[in-house]
């Protein structure tokens, strides 16, 4: 294994086109703090790009089955790799983004979900206002229902209008049922 990254940089060496990687290629054992191989380089000597490398190569390692042992979970690897960290091993914010990117981020929990995609470029609240509208609800009614003016109601029916390509509510109920908005007008 201590041979992996002589190899890499000999083989890399070898084709002018490939070359370039090989700051990044050959180092995916160093360590932040020059303790890895094969050269002993740290982080501030390395290719940005190579701490990054080292620690997606540990995490895959950690949660590949080997003959030393059998593969970590994600979120043991995780564990692993922010010890590592903490000791100095790897940046901890190279690790944090290797870790966000393999679904193991610190904040994944307490994020919100990403919110819903509408057709034609709607936003949630223009959506709403069509639902309603496709519904038969007037400009008032709508805006007594979501607590808006009328005047508010009608920027949003009009600026539905404009992203769908219609000029009146029948049109505009029915881009919205055949978009999914509605199910049905009642």
């Amino acid at each position: 294994m201590r041979c992996t990254p002589l190899l890499t940089e000999q083989v890399l060496r070898r084709t002018p086109a490939l070359s370039v990687l090989n700051p990044i290629a050959c180092a995916h054992h160093e360590h932040a703090d020059g303790s890895g191989f094969y050269k002993g380089l740290t982080a501030h000597t390395c290719h940005p790009w190579a701490g990054l490398l080292a620690v997606a190569n540990a995490f895959v390692s950690l949660t590949t089955e080997h003959a030393s042992g059998p593969a970590l979970s994600p979120l043991a690897a995780a564990l692993e790799l922010r010890r590592h960290a903490r000791t100095g091993w790897y940046d901890a914010r190279v690790t944090e983004a290797v870790l966000e990117a393999a679904g193991q981020g610190k904040t994944r929990r307490s994020r919100r979900p990403p919110p819903p995609v509408y057709p034609g470029g709607l936003t949630a609240r223009e959506a709403e206002v069509l639902r309603l509208a496709a519904r038969g609800l007037t400009t008032g009614q709508i805006a007594s229902r979501l607590k808006i003016s009328a005047k508010t109601a009608d920027h949003h029916i009009q600026h539905v209008y404009t992203k769908t390509g219609v000029s009146s509510r029948g049109a505009a109920a029915l881009w919205a049922m055949e978009h999914g908005l509605v199910s049905g007008v009642a």
